[in-house]
């Protein structure tokens, strides 16, 4: 990539679940779920920062370009037979490996080498959820899970 491009989600906590999803208007998603470790990093950075409300959405920041204040740097390590990409790194302090489904393929020509994010509240007067106009639907690579399993009670 020879130009710079920064680009932004508004993720929001599945209702019921741990798991952060977005819509995005632009690419048709709704409710694409961020999973196999993706929504553990999320957490891990939106804990640290206490974002208010992020549950009800923040701003999530991206990049193949490192810029200034990303919160972490993540380096591909391989991809899979779902056409997913698998990204590792260090999260504030603590090593995490991560899966990218394939609708990183919406947003980059290829799977980037590098990603750089960072977490920020949401700005005023953003609703994270899209709904599709009538008539239309949203599309989805990956479902939150109905349920969340929080281990042992």
């Amino acid at each position: 990539m020879s130009n710079q491009r920064i680009l932004t989600l508004y993720p929001y906590l599945y209702p019921g679940t741990a798991c952060w999803v977005f819509d995005d208007a632009r690419t048709g998603l709704k409710e694409e779920a961020f999973v196999e470790g993706t929504s553990e990093m999320i957490t891990r950075v939106v804990e640290r920062k206490k974002i208010p409300g992020a549950a009800k959405g923040f701003l999530l920041t991206f990049s193949d370009q490192p810029f200034d204040g990303h919160d972490v740097e993540r380096l591909w390590l391989r991809g899979d037979a779902q056409d997913g990409n698998w990204y590792e790194g260090d999260v504030l302090g603590e090593y995490m490996e991560n899966w990218l489904c394939p609708a990183l393929l919406l947003y980059f020509e290829k799977p980037p080498q590098r990603l750089y994010v960072r977490c920020d509240p949401l700005p005023a007067g953003v609703n994270p959820i899209w709904n599709p106009p009538p008539g239309a639907e949203g599309r989805r690579f990956v479902e939150a899970p109905q349920s969340w399993d929080h281990g042992p009670r």
